[in-house]
């Protein structure tokens, strides 16, 4: 639950401060969980309406929470993957998974809903983020 809250205080941050191009972040789920996901969903979904931020927000799965996304799963969690696919074809979020976790739970490309795109490996492409500047999204300070 305090995640919760604070991903609703983050989307209000992210909110303020869209309109300045200096600030790209990154939301690593694989230390949350699928509600924290959710309430991300819920308080980015107002932006489908407005001009789209000039960074989306990278969402990096990595991790047993990925599985929602794989194709036989869709009938359980097709609202989430919806609302998921929207923002993304809005700019508003930009979704990675890890090809690393694909291959060791025997999912391939075809499994996977195609606005996600594939990263070699979870925590090298946080890396990389931050290499360039992104932000992790969770650790914001009010």
């Amino acid at each position: 639950m305090k995640l919760l809250v604070s991903v609703s205080l983050l989307v209000l941050t992210l909110l303020s401060y869209a309109a300045d191009a200096t600030f790209r972040y990154y939301f690593d789920m694989a230390p949350t969980s699928l509600e924290d996901f959710d309430a991300l969903i819920d308080a980015l979904e107002p932006q489908t309406t407005q001009t789209p931020p000039e960074s989306p927000l990278v969402v990096v799965l990595h991790g047993d929470h990925a599985s929602a996304f794989i194709r036989d799963n869709y009938g359980a969690n097709r609202q989430r993957v919806d609302r998921a696919a929207l923002l993304d074809a809005y700019g508003v979020i930009d979704i990675k998974m890890c090809a690393t976790w694909m291959r060791l739970n025997n999912i391939t490309e075809n499994d996977i809903p195609p606005f996600i795109e594939t990263v070699p490996y979870g925590a090298t492409e946080i890396e990389r983020l931050r290499n360039n500047g992104y932000l992790d999204a969770t650790r914001v300070k009010l």
